[in-house]
């Protein structure tokens, strides 16, 4: 894979012009200890007497759960304990239900009473060596009585007598329906409307490292330790701290290293807490759980599959007046994170687009599937993909340049901030520069003339865009801590509430503190997570691009805290006036006067061993701790406005916390394709990315955010899909049916920038760790249906993904319909 990004040409401004070390493409610091295989993943860890879990799986999608008998289990010699359902309900409260508030949750971290879905807990084994537990799991005698799956979510609807939970009456746990603007008068008005049906399949980012933990639990002192690989260190602190019944200063939670997250290890309950019981239970001995590959594409969690009907009305010109979307969200058994794919669709509800006039009616239905979970970019990539989708019917439609109908209808760049019709507000962006510094790079009106020029040889070639807004730097309410000490010899510690899962948060964080305290950034040292020193809160962790606001911002407040005690120190000892102060190089001198300096080991020895030397006011010690956000964060949302539709967060603020983002990154993706109209298959000539996330603190690190997002888009674009047969049996349980993107089948990656820095962040930046992985759903599609267009007809891709199937049966239509005409 191929890549460019001139790390020289960031446009720089007054502010970032003035930065030494952010700004700046260094390295990951933690690279080098990674790839020397010097870790800390779960696995890694040498502890001593582990004992081992193994958990038996229900085969059925759908069954009544009769009698466990662990009987047989417990006489396999080597086997500590085991556990069922029974077992669990007794002890512990249900899975706490993330956005649905109006249903009781009934699931605990193993089944009971019924199982719903191929890959439920059922049961849990301990035992001293891990072949031991797995062999004893085959002993446990299960009696199910197996019920009608339900997987079809659009019939699961109106179901009357089929219910995933019977108490609930229903399968459509969530109804969410708003109209703003004035829809009706805008059809009225439309020259043409058109109406389709797309859909976006269910799929995860299946990180490298499954879901891990250990668990130790100390009967003496009845505390709780769990090193895990969990993303959400707050939400899992509160969410076990309820479900467990132990207060959360009795929970220890330890996150070191994490293979790749993406947004499936935030909420790993089920795990965790069957852990915790079996640690329970050991005599204090420590027991281990790692999920293997089938296990995790089976139970571990992936995104709710949509289907979207949309209606919009259009002009002539190509203004689009508005539009109608109603959408079927599937979010397979669990009440844990069902509802949030469909809220999160109406912070984007209208993209990058001036479109005023919008109905949007959607479902949250539950199946006999595994539980949706987060996933990167939740519900962002599908409403991305269905506004871009919807922007091409129309400029096909008109016989329109797909970029002139972008440009006709873009949220001009001097109504920033813009106020969304659901009440958002984006905070700044210039989405005609951005796709136009993307068609400069591709050269599109030359490629337009080449592309015409090799239809006339029979090479199909197709151009495809997608221009759109992501939601980042989490949702604007979240806060976050982290402290940062300058111990007594003059060496920096930092210790963050969000742990770094391969995301350069040790790098980016060192970078900032060193611009403060004038050190080299290599110098810093970041400790891992660990509940007992780190600063924490409900929202502590890693997601929705949340490093990029309030990690970002209290960083840089402790950093500014602990510099100003510094600099009066300094200037004390130096007999200086404060303002007069500078730090740079881990000295401490006089402006104008080098000579004249002390070295920050020489501000710490006098601030920890001779106060005396401090000025008056100061106390001792080197250490600040700063916990919170920016308060310009609560701009991202119209309060007078109907901005919350469905209920968010309740887990930790209640129900109707807003769905805001803080900042509203925004990018431009141009895909190049070739498409063989004998065999179907699909080439990405090139692929061109311009993105606008502000300012850049590590252009580097950006980079492979850019890059490796956009690999993820391609893959659910071209090849990922989980498929379920009629009996809700899993046919894509590992990945032999289950396809990733490769380096044969990843192209050419051409990535730039266009920087309107944020109003709402202190050093202008936004988010950038899920955006790129959006675009290419609606690029790709777009471009297949491009490279066909001379075949004629009205022939589009609907689902996705796009296989070399779809576009030969595609073809084959256009093709046979062309005969007949």
């Amino acid at each position: 894979m191929s890549n460019k990004l001139e790390h020289n040409n960031i446009p720089l401004d007054s502010v970032s012009a003035s930065w030494k070390w952010m700004g700046k493409p260094l390295k990951r610091f933690e690279d080098r200890r990674l790839l020397l295989g010097d870790t800390a993943f779960v696995d890694d860890l040498d502890i001593p007497d582990l004992l081992y879990v193994a958990i038996l799986r229900s085969p059925y999608a759908h069954a009544k759960l009769l009698k466990v008998d662990l009987s047989g289990a417990l006489k396999v010699p080597g086997v500590v304990t085991a556990i069922d359902g029974d077992t669990a309900k007794a002890v512990t409260k249900t899975i706490p239900s993330y956005a649905v508030a109006t249903l009781k949750p009934e699931e605990y971290c193993l089944a009971t009473k019924k199982v719903r879905y191929v890959g439920e807990a059922v049961a849990a084994v301990v035992a001293t060596d891990p072949a031991v537990a797995e062999d004893a799991i085959e002993e446990i005698k299960v009696q199910y009585e197996p019920l009608l799956a339900v997987i079809d979510a659009e019939k699961a609807v109106n179901s009357k007598s089929n219910f995933v939970y019977d108490s609930f009456g229903t399968n459509a746990v969530g109804h969410n329906h708003a109209l703003w603007g004035n829809v009706d008068e805008a059809f009225r008005s439309a020259d043409q409307t058109l109406k389709e049906r797309i859909s976006v399949q269910r799929f995860s980012s299946t990180p490298l490292e499954p879901l891990a933990v250990i668990a130790k639990f100390d009967r003496f002192t009845q505390e709780l330790t769990l090193w895990c690989n969990a993303q959400m260190t707050g939400h899992v602190m509160m969410g076990l701290s309820e479900m467990l019944g132990m207060p959360t200063n009795k929970i220890r939670l330890i996150v070191q290293d994490i293979g790749g997250g993406f947004g499936i290890k935030t909420r790993p309950w089920r795990p965790l807490a069957i852990a915790s019981l079996l640690a329970m239970r050991t005599n204090g001995k420590p027991v281990k759980y790692i999920e293997d590959r089938r296990e995790h594409m089976m139970a571990a969690g992936m995104t709710a599959g949509g289907i979207f009907d949309v209606e919009v009305a259009f002009k002539n010109d190509g203004k689009i007046l508005g539009f109608r979307l109603h959408e079927i969200n599937n979010d397979g058994a669990s009440l844990q994170y069902a509802g949030t794919y469909s809220s999160m669709r109406a912070t984007l509800i209208n993209g990058s687009y001036d479109i005023r006039n919008i109905e949007w009616d959607s479902y949250t239905t539950l199946t006999n599937e595994c539980p949706s979970m987060p996933n990167r970019g939740v519900g962002k990539p599908g409403m991305v993909y269905i506004v871009e989708r919807m922007i091409e019917f129309v400029a096909q439609r008109l016989k329109m340049d797909p970029a002139e109908i972008r440009r006709r209808n873009f949220i001009p760049a001097n109504k920033f901030p813009y106020a969304t019709p659901s009440g958002r507000v984006y905070d700044s962006g210039n989405y005609p520069a951005l796709l136009r510094k993307a068609l400069e790079i591709v050269e599109y009106d030359k490629l337009r003339e080449k592309q015409a020029e090799l239809r006339k040889n029979g090479k199909y070639i197709g151009i495809g865009l997608a221009t759109y807004v992501h939601g980042a730097s989490a949702h604007s309410r979240e806060i976050e801590g982290i402290s940062i000490k300058i111990d007594a010899k003059g060496n920096i510690v930092a210790n963050s509430g969000s742990p770094d899962m391969g995301t350069g948060h040790t790098t980016t964080i060192s970078q900032i503190i060193a611009e403060e305290l004038g050190v080299n950034p290599e110098s810093i040292t970041v400790d891992h997570f660990d509940s007992n020193f780190s600063p924490w809160t409900p929202y502590s962790g890693t997601h929705a691009n949340k490093f990029s606001g309030p990690d970002v911002e209290v960083t840089l407040q402790a950093a500014k805290k602990l510099r100003a005690k510094v600099v009066a120190i300094g200037a004390n000892l130096l007999e200086a006036n404060p303002i007069d102060i500078e730090l740079e190089d881990g000295k401490i001198f006089v402006k104008g006067s080098r000579e004249r300096y002390k070295t920050l080991a020489e501000i710490a020895r006098a601030s920890y061993q001779n106060p005396k030397l401090l000025p008056e006011g100061v106390e001792p010690g080197l250490e600040e701790t700063a916990i919170g956000n920016t308060p310009l964060a609560t701009g991202a949302f119209m309060t007078d406005a109907k901005y919350e539709v469905g209920s968010m967060h309740q887990l930790v603020t209640g129900p109707g916390s807003p769905t805001s983002f803080m900042t509203y990154p925004s990018s431009a993706h141009v895909a190049v394709v070739e498409v063989d109209m004998e065999t179907g298959e699909l080439k990405i000539l090139n692929y061109v990315i311009v993105h606008d996330c502000g300012r850049i603190i590590n252009p580097l690190i950006v980079q492979g955010q850019v890059q490796g997002n956009a690999v993820h888009g391609i893959g659910v674009a071209l090849l990922e899909q989980f498929v379920y047969d009629e009996d809700g049996q899993l046919l894509t349980s590992s990945f032999v049916d289950y396809l990733k993107p490769t380096t044969c089948e990843v192209p050419n990656i051409i990535d730039d920038h266009v920087v309107t820095p944020s109003p709402r962040s202190s050093i202008g930046i936004k988010g950038v760790g899920e955006g790129e992985s959006l675009g290419p759903l609606a690029s790709l599609a777009n471009a297949v249906e491009d490279a066909i267009a001379p075949l004629g007809g009205d022939f589009r891709i609907h689902s996705l993904p796009i296989t070399p199937e779809k576009i030969y049966e595609l073809v084959k239509r256009a093709q046979k319909q062309r005969n007949r005409t």
